[in-house]
């Protein structure tokens, strides 16, 4: 019975990373420069341009720390946010590889383009609700000429 039990409990404890986080919402931090943002919510967009091979094949995955104005459209959205939010823009494709990061923040913007096998850049889906995508991001500390910076978050956003 305790074998049981044991295997029980430990399938919860793997689920519950998975399930930590509702949709629409991040956890985690984008830090730029040793000031971190928090990273609150979670939006996803399918079907979006990749630059590289002009077609529409990658997924971008849009987490801000506060919400977006009500009627923004996310099809609106390339590389910046509506107003003073602060987040980070992720491009992945079909294999799951991170092809575009963009930043936003109160002293600038980061765009780092589009690109192919960057190891600085990850991303780890995980299993979802139909119609969601979810995961994990993270990137190494990136020094671009003007700022530097890391992110890492867990987020499940709606699909679009």
């Amino acid at each position: 019975m305790r074998h049981v039990l044991g295997a029980v409990l430990l399938l919860v404890l793997i689920a519950l990373p998975a399930a930590a986080v509702d949709a629409g919402h991040a956890e985690g931090a984008l830090v730029i420069d040793g000031v971190k943002y928090q990273l609150n919510f979670a939006y996803a967009i399918a079907k979006q341009k990749n630059q590289l091979t002009d077609r529409n094949e990658m997924t971008r995955i849009i987490l801000t720390d506060r919400a977006l104005p009500d009627g923004t459209k996310l099809t609106d959205l390339d590389d910046t946010l509506p107003g003073d939010l602060n987040g980070v823009i992720i491009c992945v494709d079909k294999q799951g590889r991170v092809g575009h990061v963009a930043i936003q923040h109160p002293t600038g913007n980061y765009d780092g383009g589009y690109f192919e096998g960057i190891a600085d850049y990850e991303y780890k889906p995980h299993k979802g609700d139909s119609g969601t995508i979810g995961g994990s991001v993270s990137s190494l500390r990136v020094k671009t000429n003007t700022m530097s910076f890391t992110y890492d978050a867990t987020f499940v956003a709606a699909l679009k």
